[in-house]
This record gives C-alpha cells, sequence and structure tokens, in this order.
C-alpha cells in the first residue's frame, strides 16, 4: 500500500484548536493505542468534514493514530474492508462506521468500544452502515445477541427493519443462533417495558419470535393474539402459523 495521502503536520490547519482541546480530557480515557483508518474519494463532498473529525482525534490524544486512503487508488486494501461507500471510517479494524461522523462522536464511540459495551458499540455501527453480514456474524460468534436486543428494544422502526435484515442472515446460516434472544423478548413483551409499551414494538416483536422459530415463545405470541391492537393481534397469529410451519 502507497504512503497516506495527507501529511499528519498538516492535520493541525484543518482543525479548531478549542475542539481539539475539548476532546483532550475525555480521551485520556483512553486506555489502549487506536489504530484509524479513513477511506476516502477525489471529488467526495463529505470526505472533507470526515479528515476534519479524524485529525482532531489524532491531535487530541497521543494515543490515536490515523491513515487517511484513497479508496480509488487502494482498491484491494479497501475491500479488505468491505468499503462501499466514502467516507468509511475503521477505528481498530472493527468499528466500522460510514458517512461523516462529528469528532465528537466518534470519540464517544471510541470510548465506548474500549469499554465493558463494546460489542454493542461495534454491532451498532455494523447495523447504521448497512453491514448486515457482518453484524449477523456478530451472532453467529455468540457476542451479537445482548446488542441486538438492546438496539431492538429501544427502536424506531426503519432501525428495526434494518434489524430484521440481520436476523434473516443470521437464521438463514443457522436456526438455533438466536434462541438466546426469546427469553429476553418474551420478558420484554410480559414486563412494562418499551416492547410491552408500544403497539409497533409488539407487533414486530411477534414477527420477530415467529421468525426464531423457537417453540418456548408460543404461550406469549398465544397471548398477543388477544391484543387490544388489531394488527399485534394479527402479527402474534402469523407468528404462531410460522412456529407450526
Amino acid at each position: 500500500m502507497s504512503e497516506p495521502i495527507l501529511d499528519f503536520d498538516a492535520l493541525e490547519a484543518l482543525t479548531n484548536p478549542a475542539e481539539v482541546e475539548a476532546l483532550s480530557g475525555p480521551l485520556e480515557k483512553l486506555e489502549k493505542d487506536t489504530d484509524i483508518l479513513l477511506f476516502i474519494a477525489p471529488g467526495c463532498t463529505a470526505c472533507p468534514h470526515q479528515i476534519r473529525a479524524v485529525a482532531t482525534l489524532t491531535l487530541a490524544s497521543p494515543k490515536i493514530a490515523v491513515e487517511i486512503v484513497d479508496a480509488t487508488q487502494e482498491t484491494e486494501f479497501a475491500a479488505q474492508y468491505g468499503v462501499r461507500a466514502v467516507p468509511t471510517t475503521v477505528v481498530n479494524d472493527e468499528l466500522i462506521m460510514v458517512g461523516v461522523v462529528p469528532a465528537q462522536e466518534l470519540a464517544l464511540r471510541i470510548l465506548a468500544q474500549q469499554g465493558p459495551d463494546g460489542d454493542r458499540v461495534v454491532f451498532q455501527a455494523l447495523v447504521e452502515s448497512g453491514r448486515f453480514s457482518d453484524a449477523a456474524g456478530q451472532i453467529w460468534e455468540g457476542h451479537g445477541l445482548d446488542a441486538f436486543a438492546y438496539l431492538w428494544a429501544r427502536s424506531i422502526l426503519e432501525q428495526r427493519m434494518n434489524l430484521f435484515l440481520v436476523a434473516e442472515e443470521a437464521l438463514a446460516a443457522d436456526r438455533e443462533c438466536m434462541d438466546g434472544l426469546v427469553p429476553v423478548l418474551k420478558a420484554g413483551l410480559e414486563g412494562e417495558g418499551p416492547l410491552a409499551e408500544d403497539p409497533s414494538r409488539r407487533g414486530d416483536t411477534a414477527d420477530l419470535l415467529g421468525k426464531i422459530g423457537h417453540p418456548d415463545a408460543r404461550p406469549v405470541l398465544e397471548a398477543l393474539t388477544q391484543d387490544p391492537n388489531p394488527e399485534v393481534a394479527e402479527a402474534a397469529q402469523e407468528a404462531l402459523e410460522e412456529l407450526d410451519a
């Protein structure tokens, strides 16, 4: 691979000193060295904004190193990370984000990645960037279900549609890989949390339980067929038919 396309000594000219200073304190909490790869392309109007974001971070912390790569010139290298759009930011070879992520948000995600919620941060980034196969891979490997459950319970409709796509890919490869999610979804539907309170979430959760296909979901689905919301009741009935099939 060729040398980085930008002289890091010039990064300071792209940043706001006050923003660098504001992030210096929080980034002192970093325990590990952090490598950022930023894939850009000529003519990309969003790329300069992401260059500024990663430049801000590398100036704010000596533990952060940045390499900026022209994806149109380094096509094989970009393909290794599945780069399909620019800008794409890759942190420590696993946290992948597409589009512009402001410096403050990027710093928060890097800090979270190194904390106890690291798996969730990585999984969420994969879903948000449309890398559904990679997110499904997290589930196959056994460390994506908690993240899936967390995001599902708090999701809006568009986010759930993306999570459905992840679930479909995961289940196509391994019909049992999401069985561990069933008790969590049942508890959410039977409790007083966000799954139980929102009809849209109840109906979509019934649909998801049908796709997972585990028999332990039957009691809660049978109860949902009596839901006062007709769409929820219909979704539960269809999910029961999937279990029977």
